[in-house]
């Protein structure tokens, strides 16, 4: 739904009502409506899948859900919802959903991982390792949506934020949450001195031979950057640029000037989109070193520019046809003779190859 949010953004930059209307009624029909008045009456749009499951959707009845992480992104959603179109229901889901989130924090049965505080990734695996670990997949997203329904906070005139806020919510300090997750994903799992986000602490103890994911680096310097936004506190800005610049220069995720193909399976292949997103948004920040700047925005253009040109087919007049591939090096043609998962074109590759190209229509060349 995001890159359909960036759509529609743009489509109200250009003017273009018809395409506005057709995203506009995609959130309609795909959250506005299931959602209705917060209780699961009907499993469609978004509510078709496990969403709210009532074991754990005792405050977010529609979103509440075992995967902690799919519970934070559904927030995130929520969150810019809210900002695009103005409608209350977006930001009280949010809300309602952020505090079923907080529910994941600190769990006494988790704190051999890491000590106190960290989200856990999911419930009902209690009694295995898997589901009391703590990742940077449940974390860094859960410092993000605190620190964006902050930001909605203080962008919103008072009196319409305390009006379209759920009444439990309206004055939850949101930053305070978002300073506290910062800080124990930053002890726990980030290295200052080469800007590496583990992914978990199996990685971090060098029990995991893969590299950093996108999703971790990029759900990291986003949380980062934000908090420097409204703190002011130069050690999240230099966290957010360490986090960034490693991801572009590392060798095992960047290769030859591209992010290098997380996978044609399962979430990887949305992976991308994630981190060129809040990239983009140190990119356009003015308060941050240009010098840095400036290599986000080459490597961003470069990535837009090799997917572009190399990425998409082209038919007999030279205009580009075809679906994207997780390897912006190749067509989907091409990747297919990879086998195996890049036979069939999946979602997440076009989700990512559409976030990148929207990105162009956003960022602003710091020269």
């Amino acid at each position: 739904m995001d890159v359909f949010i960036d759509a529609y953004l743009r489509a109200q930059r250009e003017g273009d009502s018809e395409a506005e209307a057709f995203y506009k009624e995609c959130f309609d029909k795909g959250y506005r409506d299931p959602i209705g008045t917060g209780e699961v009456k009907k499993q469609t749009g978004i509510l078709w899948t496990s969403y709210g499951m009532k074991k754990y959707a005792d405050i977010s009845a529609c979103f509440g859900n075992q995967f902690v992480d799919d519970m934070e992104w559904h927030a995130l959603t929520l969150i810019r919802l809210y900002e695009a179109t103005g409608e209350a229901v977006y930001l009280r889901e949010a809300q309602k959903l952020y505090a079923q989130i907080w529910k994941a924090w600190d769990l006494p049965a988790a704190r051999d991982v890491g000590g106190n505080g960290g989200f856990i990734w999911c419930y009902g695996k209690e009694n295995t390792a898997q589901g009391l670990a703590k990742n940077a997949c449940s974390n860094a997203p859960g410092c993000l949506a605190a620190i964006r329904l902050h930001e909605v906070k203080r962008r919103t005139p008072a009196a319409r934020y305390r009006a379209d806020s759920h009444p439990d919510y309206a004055d939850f300090d949101y930053l305070k949450n978002a300073e506290t997750v910062y800080e124990w994903i930053a002890r726990e799992l980030f290295n200052r001195e080469t800007g590496q986000v583990y992914g978990s602490f199996s990685q971090k103890k060098g029990k995991m031979t893969a590299y950093s994911l996108t999703y971790d680096q990029g759900t990291f310097l986003g949380a980062a950057h934000l908090l420097y936004r409204y703190t002011g506190k130069k050690l999240y800005r230099n966290d957010a640029l360490k986090a960034a610049l490693y991801t572009i220069t590392h060798p095992g995720i960047t290769k030859g000037g591209i992010l290098r193909d997380e996978g044609a399976g399962g979430d990887n292949s949305f992976f991308k989109g994630i981190f060129i997103r809040y990239a983009v948004e140190l990119v356009n920040d003015r308060r941050i070193k240009r010098k840095a700047r400036i290599q986000l925005y080459d490597f961003i253009r470069h990535q837009a520019e090799t997917l572009w040109t190399e990425g998409l087919g082209r038919d007999e007049a030279g205009n580009p046809k075809g679906l994207f591939s997780p390897d912006w090096k190749l067509t989907q043609e091409q990747a297919a003779r990879k086998g195996g998962d890049y036979q069939k074109p999946k979602l997440g590759w076009q989700v990512s190859g559409a976030t990148l190209l929207e990105a162009m229509n956003m960022m602003k060349d710091p020269r």
